[in-house]
């Protein structure tokens, strides 16, 4: 869990640095190893509070390319805002889901909280900003069918067709027509 301590604080800035295992952050994708570091800063005004936010962790990935496992650096930055009133948090029973709808709403909590628990957003950011595209760092200058002209040499019957396709969109098709006429 990623709890943030807001019992007993000041008005004013308050640094924020903790480290937490990956597997002790609920929710967070299975692609993630090692320690998540959170760090930023919680400003505190009466009785609301704005959390600035950095989340980083490192993901093992399998590269698209080479099937070679890979660590990739993840860092999310993000805000969030909340706000101690009993009275409004007890009025709002479905606040979970209202969050859900907007997560940049301002978050209700209790007068006698005494910490703000960030671990779903943390994952959640960390999450969404896995890459779709995996691809190992010595391998992302070039594009698939160079990759596999370097893996299999002049055997490789592979056609580089990204600039012929950025062109003409109608190049696979035309090529479909081609092979079918042979």
């Amino acid at each position: 869990m990623v709890r943030v301590p807001i019992n007993g604080l000041s008005n004013g800035e308050h640094a924020i640095a903790m480290v937490v295992e990956a597997t002790e952050v609920e929710g967070i994708f299975p692609e993630f190893i090692g320690d998540v570091s959170v760090s930023g800063v919680l400003h505190k005004t009466g009785k609301k509070f704005v959390l600035q936010l950095v989340v980083r962790g490192t993901a093992r990935l399998t590269c698209d390319y080479s099937l070679e496992p890979f660590d990739e650096p993840i860092e999310a930055e993000f805000a969030l805002s909340y706000v101690q009133d009993t009275e409004l948090y007890l009025r709002q029973p479905n606040q979970r889901q209202r969050i859900e709808n907007d997560p940049y709403a301002l978050r209700l909590l209790r007068e006698d909280d005494t910490f703000v628990d960030i671990t779903a957003d943390v994952a959640e950011e960390l999450s969404v900003r896995l890459p779709i595209k995996r691809v190992a760092p010595q391998f992302r200058h070039m594009t698939f069918a160079e990759y596999a002209r370097t893996v299999l040499g002049d055997t490789a019957h592979v056609h580089d067709d990204s600039a012929e396709h950025r062109t003409n969109p109608w190049s696979a098709l035309e090529q479909l027509r081609n092979h079918n006429e042979r």
